[in-house]
């Protein structure tokens, strides 16, 4: 499984829309086998749910990300836990093993429906309208 974090100076982006980088790691059997750095430098916000997608990227790790984008990743069918903090070693591991629903690994002023959720589910997948319900980020026109 390929698991994508925006990194800067070794901590999760504050925001995936303008991350400089993206840390691909891929995972088997709950250890880490592979990392890579693609560069998101010349990429509109809006192109980078294909850049993921094309890498086979699974899970995306972040602290931030807007509405829009959000529903382009989810409908790629890719798994979105938002509000992520840390180093990126640190979260890579927490992800692993497990503990990435810790206060240490919250985004600070991460909205208190988003952490219950990342405490339950550790995240959201694709589905557009209903990802976004279940992420705790507001969709444009959703109820």
């Amino acid at each position: 499984m390929k698991v994508a974090i925006p990194a800067w100076a070794g901590q999760v982006s504050t925001v995936f829309d303008f991350a400089h980088s993206l840390l691909l790691v891929e995972i088997h059997s709950g250890k880490e086998v592979s990392r890579s750095e693609i560069p998101l430098d010349e990429n509109p916000s809006i192109l980078r749910a294909g850049i993921l997608s094309r890498f086979g990227v699974k899970v995306l790790i972040c602290g931030t990300i807007s509405r829009s984008l959000a529903t382009v990743v989810a409908g790629y069918g890719i798994e979105i836990i938002p509000f992520v903090s840390g180093i990126v070693d640190e979260v890579i591991d927490a992800y692993m093993t497990g503990r990435l629903a810790e206060a240490r690994f919250f985004l600070p002023g991460c909205p208190a429906s988003a952490t219950e959720l990342r405490k339950r589910r550790g995240g959201f997948r694709g589905g557009h309208r209903e990802a976004g319900r279940r992420s705790g980020i507001p969709l444009e026109g959703s109820p």
